[in-house]
């Protein structure tokens, strides 16, 4: 399956990029996919921060794109926007899924080639590797910090507000997006223990 590995980045996380970059090059290693990060922070300073950290991890084949939004604007807008963004450029490629990744998740790296296992063997459209939510970390956490998501579900549902049939604010447009793939059909699909460990950074 050829993947995009795409990836809302914000400043705010700059504690663990550096960390999480160097996580991408060696998964990137295991198991080839292309890499876009699209950065929603004021300015366009911290993506020369981002290209540094690429250099430094020897990553050359890349894409960042620049998500001017108002720095008060809600962080789940932000994201909502970053992500559609991403959907746009798989659907505007030949892409069979997204790899959604959060930048403060280090993940081992035979997790992509695990997960694509999983969706061809399943024919799923969307798999989710739970681990623990950071704030709660005896409840477990099935956001996209880390999923596989399949062409299929991208062309059928976005991530705008505009979008049709959409909730009428920002927050919870994960569990919307799952609760459509299930409502339109497809399947959905959280594994536990295949994945391990995953580490969800907060310093």
């Amino acid at each position: 399956m050829k993947i995009l590995i795409g990836t809302p980045v914000n400043e705010v996380k700059d504690y663990c990029m550096e960390r999480w970059v160097a996580n991408v090059s060696k998964l990137r290693k295991e198991y080839p996919a292309d890499f876009l990060m699209v950065d929603n922070s004021p300015g366009l300073d911290y993506v020369k921060k981002l290209e540094e950290y690429c250099k430094n991890y020897g990553i050359k084949s890349y894409k960042i794109k620049h998500l001017e939004i108002g720095m008060h604007q809600p962080s789940a807008e932000k994201i909502g926007r970053s992500r559609e963004i991403i959907r746009q450029e798989i659907l505007a490629s030949d892409y069979d899924a997204w790899f959604s990744w959060e930048c403060d998740q280090i993940i081992p790296t035979y997790t992509l080639g695990t997960l694509v296992k999983i969706m061809k063997a399943g024919s799923y459209m969307m798999i989710h590797p739970n681990s623990w939510a950071r704030e709660i970390p005896t409840e477990p956490n099935a956001s996209f910090g880390c999923a596989l998501i399949n062409r299929k579900a991208l062309e059928k549902y976005g991530f705008l507000l505009e979008c049709p049939n959409m909730p009428d604010c920002w927050h919870g447009g994960e569990n919307w997006f799952k609760k459509q793939v299930l409502k339109g059909g497809g399947s959905y699909i959280e594994v536990y223990g295949v994945i391990n460990p995953i580490y969800h950074l907060n310093k």
